[in-house]
């Protein structure tokens, strides 16, 4: 069994998924660079997290999404749900959602582990988040 680690940061946009607004499709790309273990791409290479949030009447949320990196696909899904909270600044808003890696694909297949995601979202649906996984792999 392998482990791989990875930090990422995801920049791209939130856009509504329904006319209610109850869900949220998440957009975002990162460059691999040196808080990626090269199993999972060489340096430079491209991911994607891509994510449907659904937002519950009591304010919170759990999201179920995707990590393309050039290794494999990771199936990501909140362990409970999260909530968006206020700044100092009040155009923006943050959030941390704590998920499981529920299976992989490619040289990921049968993958489990987890993934923090720390990220803010602004008044212009700009998505920023850090992304640390570990990840183990039959590799």
């Amino acid at each position: 069994m392998a482990v791989q680690r990875f930090l990422l940061r995801f920049e791209g946009k939130v856009s509504p998924q329904d006319e209610m607004g109850e869900q949220m499709g998440i957009e975002s790309s990162a460059t691999l660079g040196p808080g990626c273990d090269e199993a999972l791409g060489a340096a430079g290479t491209k991911a994607e997290f891509n994510a449907l949030v659904t937002n519950e009447p009591d304010g919170s949320f759990t999201l179920q999404g995707e990590v393309v990196l050039p290794a494999g696909t990771l199936a990501v899904s909140t362990v409970r749900p999260s909530s968006l909270d206020e700044t100092p600044d009040p155009a923006i808003q943050s959030g941390t959602a704590e998920c499981h890696v529920d299976s992989g694909t490619g040289k990921l297949a049968g993958a489990s582990g987890t993934m923090m995601l720390t990220f803010t979202v602004d008044e212009d649906a700009r998505f920023v988040g850090l992304a640390a996984g570990l990840v183990f792999a039959a590799g």
